[in-house]
């Protein structure tokens, strides 16, 4: 799903508005970036939550402060990663639509006439709302309609247009700032990316992530470090080859001579080096006619190393060397969507021939990072490579249950029963539940609680006059 921005203009209108005409002072001079039109996705299902303004109550888990259940770090409320890219890193329309002049030389008189008349009607819609950022405006119903009934080139020159304004940024300062303000609880690869970029910061605060990254000199640096962990885990698959018998030795250092030039000669422009790498070994080291009993451990364990490569999931060289030609805003939303609370399928919703189903019984809590690299694999073989899991799914079970004793989340009663069975099936055994902290006649009482108390301040809230139902503390007649 795309992550797309929400009410960011109230934001900038209360407390920054920055200067239109100020143009950017580049570090290094360099030719404007291609613009990637590609929109911003992410592999892990990430719906909007539903909002919770009319209701005393949480409905999705994802809106509570929880720990994974994997990794046990703390995980950023759904809603709240939401608001930081919405509010802190997108730019109001009304503002991007300005920026993308002077920061992407946009010269509107030089534009094809689908594209002055699209930019004049959604700037038009823009200074209407001034709350919206560009993402927000193209689903509102007048925009909306505007797409389906003009041409073919007006939808191009709109879809372009929002592009644009996607990837206008703040200086690197400005960014880092907000990050830190979050208080994010980072894994070790996405700490050493930030620590990178607090010293970015001090030494060039006021450009933007991406025009420091991608200068020549800085992007040399981290891909030169990066080279040298890649070279460093082939040498040691070295020894291993030479234990193998001639006919897979020869096939193996055909591949290995083939990584060498991949890592070391081909451009860093080019995509997914890793996988080709080990893709090549695995055709490589296939099994064979010819191979001898001794072949195939070796074969596995060369295998093995590969798998230790540096990636952007592991390495915060290769976090940034992937993504730094992507744009600032990118580099910061897969930076902090790695520690959003995400659903997690207990029995994998994609697994060929084993698939699991869309319901809250096949869900636990996940971190971004730790529910991309699960993806269909087996809870015992994950549990491999992650043995604190067991635990940490107690923990967050418990920390649901306390949530629902409280009074806090609905509809969730017999959720900690309901999925102490998958978990157990899909961990084989590995992950037993211990559910006797809940307390569903608690939990009954209290939200009876909640709920007679919510009611009384909605009577209290109709009585109130309506001067003092306005204003930017209140929305729709409710406390904002």
């Amino acid at each position: 799903m795309n992550i797309t921005p929400i009410h960011s203009g109230l934001f900038y209108k209360t407390n920054y508005t920055p200067a239109l005409n100020a143009k950017p002072q580049p570090m290094f001079s360099l030719p404007l970036a291609k613009i990637h039109s590609q929109a911003v996705t992410d592999t892990v299902s990430f719906k909007r939550a539903p909002s919770l303004q009319g209701s005393p109550f949480v409905h999705d888990p994802r809106e509570l402060e929880l720990h994974c259940a994997c990794c046990g770090r703390r995980m950023l409320k759904n809603s709240d990663v939401q608001k930081f890219m919405d509010r802190k890193v997108y730019f109001p329309a009304y503002i991007a639509l300005e920026k993308i002049k002077y920061e992407q030389n946009f010269k509107l008189k030089e534009q094809p006439f689908p594209m002055q008349r699209a930019y004049s009607f959604i700037k038009n819609e823009a200074n209407k709302h001034k709350d919206m950022n560009m993402d927000e405006l193209m689903q509102t119903e007048k925009v909306t309609n505007y797409r389906r009934n003009n041409s073919k080139a007006q939808y191009k020159a709109l879809a372009e247009l929002r592009d644009r304004c996607r990837v206008v940024t703040h200086n690197i300062d400005y960014l880092v700032d907000e990050i830190e303000k979050l208080n994010p609880d980072f894994q070790k690869t996405e700490a050493a990316v930030f620590q990178e970029l607090k010293m970015l910061a001090k030494m060039h605060p006021t450009e933007s992530i991406k025009t420091i990254l991608t200068t020549p000199e800085i992007r040399e640096y981290y891909l030169i470090k990066l080279q040298k962990k890649q070279n460093a885990k082939l040498k040691k698959v070295t020894p291993l080859i030479q234990q193998l018998s001639p006919q897979y030795a020869k096939r193996a250092n055909n591949a290995l001579n083939q990584s060498y030039r991949i890592f070391n000669n081909e451009s860093s422009d080019i995509l997914h080096k890793r996988q080709r790498v080990i893709d090549l070994f695995a055709n490589a080291l296939a099994p064979m006619p010819f191979e001898t009993p001794t072949d195939r451990p070796v074969a596995d364990l060369i295998m093995k190393r590969l798998e230790s490569l540096p990636d952007s999931k592991n390495d915060a060289n290769a976090f940034i060397v992937k993504y730094a030609p992507r744009g600032s805003n990118k580099l910061v939303e897969v930076l902090v969507k790695r520690l959003r609370n995400t659903k997690e399928h207990v029995k994998p919703q994609h697994r060929k021939g084993d698939n699991g189903e869309s319901d809250k019984k096949n869900y636990i809590y996940l971190c971004g990072k730790c529910n991309h690299e699960r993806m269909t694999q087996k809870y015992d073989e994950f549990i491999e490579k992650h043995p604190q899991m067991p635990q940490n799914t107690q923990n967050q079970i418990d920390e649901i249950c306390d949530f629902i004793n409280q009074g806090y989340l609905d509809d969730y009663d017999t959720w900690p029963n309901d999925i102490k069975e998958p978990l157990g099936d899909e961990s084989e055994g590995l992950i037993i539940i211990d559910t006797s902290r809940l307390n569903v006649e608690q939990a009954r009482k209290n939200r009876s609680k909640k709920l007679a108390t919510f009611i009384e301040e909605q009577k209290q809230a109709a009585q109130t006059p309506d001067t003092l139902m306005t204003g930017p503390y209140r929305r729709h007649g409710k406390k904002i």
